[in-house]
C-alpha cells in the first residue's frame, strides 16, 4: 500500500512550534520539515490515537528532538493535519496552562 498523505499544518501548531523555548530556529525548521517525511506516509502506524476528552480521534506520535504531534487523518482525502505541537517535556497537551 503506497498511499501518500499531504501533510498541513495549522497556526495553532505553528504557533505552539514557535513558542517552543528549547530549541533555536534552525532546530524548530528541521522539526517542521521532517513532520511532512514522518506523516507523509502511514502517518498512524506508529501513532496512538486518543480515545477520550476533548482530542479524541486525534493522533499522537512522537517527532524529531523529542516532540510531540497532535494531528488528525482523513484517509478519504489522505490529509494530514498537524493540529499541535509540544516539547516532551511540557505539560500534558490537553491540559493546557492558564
Amino acid at each position: 500500500m503506497n498511499k501518500t498523505y499531504n501533510v498541513y499544518w495549522s497556526q495553532t501548531a505553528l504557533d505552539e512550534l514557535s513558542s517552543i523555548l528549547a530549541y533555536p530556529p534552525d532546530v524548530k525548521e528541521r522539526i517542521y520539515l521532517d513532520s511532512f517525511d514522518r506523516l507523509s506516509y502511514m502517518p498512524s502506524i506508529t501513532a496512538k490515537q486518543i480515545t477520550s476528552g476533548n482530542l479524541e480521534g486525534y493522533w499522537v506520535r512522537m517527532g524529531l528532538y523529542k516532540t510531540i504531534l497532535i494531528f488528525e487523518v482523513d484517509e478519504g482525502k489522505s490529509v494530514v493535519w498537524v493540529d499541535g505541537i509540544r516539547h516532551k517535556r511540557e505539560n500534558v497537551y490537553w491540559k493546557r496552562r492558564k
